[in-house]
């Protein structure tokens, strides 16, 4: 009876052990099919990953703009948008039937005066007669020598300098103590220089006296008729025709001005030329990085160091944006430029207007240009934008001989 219950105990025992190995076997394999699953599954995320990552590369670099100096790229040699055929993008504005406020278009006679004004004091002539007083915004000349504790120091002499009274060129109160003079006048002005005084400091906070002589003050001249054919016989031979002048050559500006803004305003644009487009905002991009140069050399020329330390520095302090943010906005900058294009284009094809790079030069000269700055420019920007800004002025001017102004 105990031989049957041992080897009834043994056979148990060796039935659990092979149950515990069938499980073990069991859980082995459900974890090597877990294991393969996790690695699938980590596998898939890591493609996932990756191919959104090239997604979002891609979609980053399709949204950059390069900017390219070329700016006839899309436009052929008479002016014309390549490739385009206008009312497939836009639906054009009514140009025949304009109707403009006088109030809108005319020169006032008191604007025609202020031009005058700003000629007149473009030929602003020294006057050394003792009735004439240097005063606040004067533009004066002068000879001075300065001295501290009674000895000549380098830089406080000058001779026929010109300067204007107000504007803080000079230290502390020097230019405020020439008012008042008349010229020929030679008087004392005593100043302190600032403290600290970056220009030398061992003047710093030292009082110092300089004799100044008042050689001149800017005055306008008269517009007579005189006048008018000495400096502006280009456009008039008396002070009435230059008057009418400007009052005929301003009215008609405005008036092409409205224009301009009246069939952008009225026109649709359905969709845009893609390669036109592109176009576009990369001249934007590369004339706003040119600005920034400009600047960085005017501030290298005056203070020795560069204004911005890079384009993207410059476009987050002027605008408050990052580089993706103001690449994303260049296109809502030149779309009504876009829109104005395509309708240019189109009164050309439908009225048979078209200009060459002649009629550029000579709106070019016209406008006060000369004849070796209109070479520069065509060289800069080409021949397809400059023909097609003269081309655009052609349609303005075509549409103004319909509009009626009341």
């Amino acid at each position: 009876m105990k031989n049957e219950e041992a080897n009834s105990e043994q056979m148990s025992l060796s039935k659990q052990r092979k149950m515990a190995r069938q499980k073990e076997i069991a859980s082995r394999k459900r974890n090597a099919v877990l294991s393969k699953v996790i690695i699938v599954v980590v596998c898939l995320l890591i493609v996932g990953l990756v191919t959104w990552l090239i997604i979002a590369d891609q979609n980053k670099k399709a949204k950059e703009v390069v900017a390219d100096s070329n700016h006839s790229a899309q436009i052929d040699d008479n002016g014309m948008i390549k490739d385009v055929k206008p009312t497939d993008y836009i639906t054009p504005a009514d140009y025949k039937n304009i109707t403009a406020n006088l109030s809108e278009i005319e020169y006032k006679d008191e604007d025609v005066e202020k031009d005058i004004d700003s000629v007149l004091e473009k030929n602003m002539v020294l006057s050394d007669s003792k009735e004439v007083i240097a005063k606040k915004d004067d533009k004066v000349n002068i000879d001075y020598s300065g001295k501290v504790d009674g000895e000549e120091f380098s830089g406080g002499t000058a001779k026929a300098q010109d300067i204007v009274l107000g504007s803080g060129n000079l230290i502390d109160t020097f230019e405020d103590q020439i008012a008042g003079h008349c010229p020929g006048d030679t008087f004392d002005v005593n100043v302190t220089f600032p403290d600290p005084y970056e220009k030398d400091e061992a003047l710093s906070g030292k009082a110092a006296v300089f004799s100044v002589t008042l050689n001149g003050v800017y005055v306008k001249p008269e517009f007579t008729d005189e006048f008018v054919k000495e400096k502006l016989s280009e456009h008039a031979s008396t002070a009435d025709e230059y008057r009418k002048y400007i009052k005929d050559t301003k009215y008609k500006s405005n008036l092409l001005t409205f224009i301009q803004k009246y069939v952008t305003d009225n026109t649709v644009l359905n969709s845009k030329p893609s390669a036109y487009l592109k176009q576009l905002k990369a001249n934007y991009k590369n004339d706003e990085m040119a600005t920034c140069d400009q600047m960085n050399q005017l501030y290298l020329t005056y203070t020795g160091a560069a204004a911005y330390a890079s384009f993207e520095e410059y476009i987050s302090k002027s605008y408050n944006m990052t580089m993706e943010e103001y690449d994303e906005s260049i296109e809502d900058k030149v779309t009504d430029g876009l829109k104005f294009a395509l309708f240019c284009q189109y009164v050309a094809e439908t009225e048979g207007i078209s200009a060459t790079v002649d009629d550029a030069r000579a709106e070019y000269i016209k406008n006060g240009g000369t004849e070796e700055n209109f070479e520069s420019v065509l060289t800069n920007y080409g021949k397809g934008y400059i023909v097609q800004d003269a081309l655009f002025t052609k349609v303005l001017e075509k549409i103004s001989e319909s509009v009626t102004v009341k």
